[in-house]
């Protein structure tokens, strides 16, 4: 018996995170992390600091399907959802659930998950703000409910900048640049495929502008807080990426190419959602020090 995975070796470990992940995925979210405790548990009561990856698969096959077969997507099991050489893959039109537990589970200790739509894995970043030690896994009872409206509006501003500095580049320098620029780049960072300047420069300022006023509107609706912080990550996201590109077409090309758009486009949507995290933490702390105060004053009265 062990009392958590961290008693176990690296590779034993990651093979039980991965069966749990496999086994609640088709899970209802809300009931998902319920199921997903309660298997932790029981695995931790069978294995012992000496397990193997073998013996996580003989408990994963003495328990069978977690799920029932109606909406099953766990790996092989669903058309749209799955695995390939070993790297998940997902097709289906993304969710804000699944957006929230891929991009924003500070109660999860895996840094990556697969990735929401596409192939490979996404950044957990409320994972990395705790290890980071910018929020606590437990900070928010319910993320981004209280998140400010101010600080929603201040989110905005990433895309908004990222995307006016798409646009003052080529303003500025669009009439200096050759007339092919580069389209896609090999492992080493040396272009390998050019592209005309005139479409090179719409593709840019179209992802920058798109995703600039996509994050204006998402703010000025009235959908719930959760669901506009999303919007600002994913915009975030996009703008980046075509500020990335914008830089990298007007440079020769390096290693850092592919390592550079990489941490843009992770590391914006990261930045703004720790930052809409602590606002909304501390928007938690002045309702409850607020709650608290009238408490007392009623007492005192």
């Amino acid at each position: 018996m062990i009392t958590s995975f961290t008693d176990l070796t690296p590779a034993t470990r990651g093979a039980a995170l991965a069966w749990l992940d496999a086994a609640t995925a088709p899970l209802d979210p809300e009931l998902a992390d319920a199921v997903r405790d309660e298997l932790a548990a029981a695995l931790c009561a069978e294995l012992n600091p000496d397990a193997t990856p073998a013996d996580v698969a003989a408990f994963a096959a003495a328990v069978g399907p977690v799920g029932g077969e109606e909406g099953d997507d766990r790996p092989g099991t669903h058309p749209g959802a799955g695995t390939f050489a070993g790297i998940p893959y997902d097709v289906r039109p993304p969710t804000a659930d699944r957006l929230k537990r891929a991009w924003w589970n500070p109660a999860s200790d895996r840094l990556w998950s697969p990735r929401v739509f596409g192939a490979g894995w996404d950044l957990n970043a409320g994972a990395l703000a705790v290890r980071l030690s910018l929020i606590e896994p437990d900070a928010e009872d319910e993320p981004f409910t209280h998140t400010p409206d101010a600080a929603l509006t201040a989110g905005a501003a990433v895309p908004l900048a990222l995307a006016a500095s798409v646009v003052a580049h080529y303003a500025v320098r669009g009439r200096s640049l050759p007339a092919e620029l580069p389209a896609h780049w090999n492992l080493c960072g040396t272009p390998d495929r050019w592209t005309p300047k005139r479409r090179a420069a719409t593709t840019d300022l179209a992802l920058a502008v798109t995703a600039a006023g996509a994050a204006v509107a998402g703010v000025a609706s009235r959908r719930p807080r959760p669901m506009r912080a999303g919007t600002l990550a994913a915009t975030s996201g996009a703008a980046a990426l075509a500020a990335g590109l914008t830089v990298a077409r007007s440079l020769r090309g390096g290693w850092w190419i592919g390592p550079g758009l990489a941490a843009l486009v992770l590391g914006a949507p990261a930045a703004v959602l720790v930052g809409l995290a602590r606002a909304g933490r501390a928007g938690e702390q002045r309702r409850d020090l607020g709650r608290g105060g009238l408490g007392r004053r009623g007492g005192a009265a």
